[in-house]
């Protein structure tokens, strides 16, 4: 048993060890927001909403949905407000002209958060 244990404990401090000289990790896939869970696609390919009309706009796409009750249509703001939240807190940015689709149960935001911090 205490030889399990120190096993387990070198191949920790192993694994601590060689996380020091890394690059910091990419933003947490899932994470939840009071009743809401928000998930990260890595890249994404969406529109935004511009004076000249729609034009294409590329970033991680945010998907939102809440597992108890299910998000509706009517709820596009509310998902979106949480999408801004999910992505700031992942020292993301939240491009606001993002134009987000229904795919029951989910909101999705293809390309929305975007690297360089918060807005």
């Amino acid at each position: 048993m205490n030889v399990a244990r120190g096993i387990t404990a070198t191949v920790l401090l192993g694994a601590l060890g060689a996380c020091a000289g890394q690059p910091p990790r990419d933003p947490a896939p899932s994470l939840q927001h009071g009743p809401f869970v928000s998930v990260l696609r890595p890249a994404g390919f969406g529109h935004m909403i511009t004076r000249n009309g729609a034009e294409p706009i590329e970033g991680i796409t945010v998907a939102i949905y809440n597992p108890t009750d299910p998000l509706r249509y009517d709820q596009g703001k509310l998902a979106k407000d949480v999408a801004v939240r999910a992505c700031t807190e992942r020292m993301l940015r939240f491009n606001p002209a993002a134009v987000g689709r229904y795919d029951a149960p989910n909101w999705i935001f293809p390309g929305a958060c975007q690297t360089g911090g918060s807005s």
